[in-house]
């Protein structure tokens, strides 16, 4: 059964290249294009894999990760901050919320993969 990821972020040319990479890598992708709407997905189904970016309308990444990760329920599932905030602070910010990864934009996909792998395969 191929895993689960839930991509959120409101950049529409992102997503279509996130969503193909990893659907061509044998994953099942769902697409939140905000923070409100990425934690009702969420609610609605069980992710193996969550990638957030930080700036969204409506919660930001950080809030849905602080969000995920104070959950019993969803609190072990990896999450990574995909976002263009690339600073020191927006780092930390990241870590602090309970993020398991931060990569920044413009991303490399290779790179990005081997990070996926990597946080499912300790899931196992």
């Amino acid at each position: 059964m191929a895993k689960r990821i839930l991509v959120a972020d409101d950049e529409p040319d992102i997503v279509i290249v996130l969503k193909r990479y990893l659907e061509l890598d044998g994953y099942e992708i769902t697409v939140g294009h905000d923070g409100k709407n990425a934690l009702s997905k969420l609610a609605d189904g069980k992710f193996d894999l969550l990638i957030l970016d930080v700036m969204m309308p409506e919660m930001n990444g950080w809030e849905v990760c602080k969000k995920i990760k104070g959950d019993p329920k969803t609190k072990d599932i990896p999450v990574i901050i995909l976002t263009a905030k690339s600073q020191n602070t927006d780092a930390l910010m990241s870590f602090e919320c309970g993020a398991d990864e931060y990569v920044t934009k413009p991303f490399d996909y290779p790179e990005l993969s081997q990070i996926i792998k990597r946080l499912l395969s300790k899931r196992e």
